[in-house]
């Protein structure tokens, strides 16, 4: 168990920039996300398969793909709907996207998911050297939410990890 806690709380999600900058293939865009976040994943079931995808823009959660292609954009927003998806309906998913999308350049706000979840994960496996990740009065409301929905992630890979450890 310690050498997968130490994994998830060195976990590292892509920034903005660290996003492939070509357009991908929806199989390459699903090798891109499994390889990045197979890490929470606790079955054996895909994480994401060419039918969510569809499904997400179905939804109007994503945006069609260019020429069958998937962007930077597309990549981002797959991440936090993966991750999302975890604790909250579509519906929760696309209504926390849209309004934070309101107060926030993609860019910015994709960046932001990805500091706030790494902070959570460090805070719920090593929460002795890490500061809890807070909600704090100047926060947005969907600072907060995100912060909030984070957290919880965290917990639940983190409880999913004790079990594991216990049945082995």
């Amino acid at each position: 168990m310690k050498i997968q806690c130490e994994d998830i709380m060195n976990y590292h999600c892509p920034r903005w920039n660290e996003l492939p900058e070509v357009n991908l293939y929806i199989d390459q865009v699903i090798y891109v996300l499994e390889n990045n976040l197979a890490i929470f994943n606790k079955d054996d079931a895909p994480l994401i398969t060419p039918s969510m995808i569809n499904n997400y823009v179905k939804q109007h959660i994503l945006k069609p793909p260019i020429k069958k292609r998937y962007n930077r954009s597309h990549l981002s927003y797959l991440f936090v709907i993966c991750i999302f998806k975890r604790l909250m309906s579509l519906n929760q998913i696309r209504s926390s996207i849209t309004m934070t999308r309101r107060l926030f350049a993609l860019e910015d706000s994709y960046n932001m998911f990805c500091e706030q979840f790494e902070n959570a994960l460090k805070n719920a496996f090593d929460p002795a050297n890490n500061p809890p990740v807070l909600i704090n009065a100047d926060d947005v409301q969907e600072v907060a939410a995100l912060k909030a929905i984070v957290n919880s992630f965290a917990n639940i890979v983190l409880a999913d990890r004790i079990i594991a450890f216990r049945e082995e």
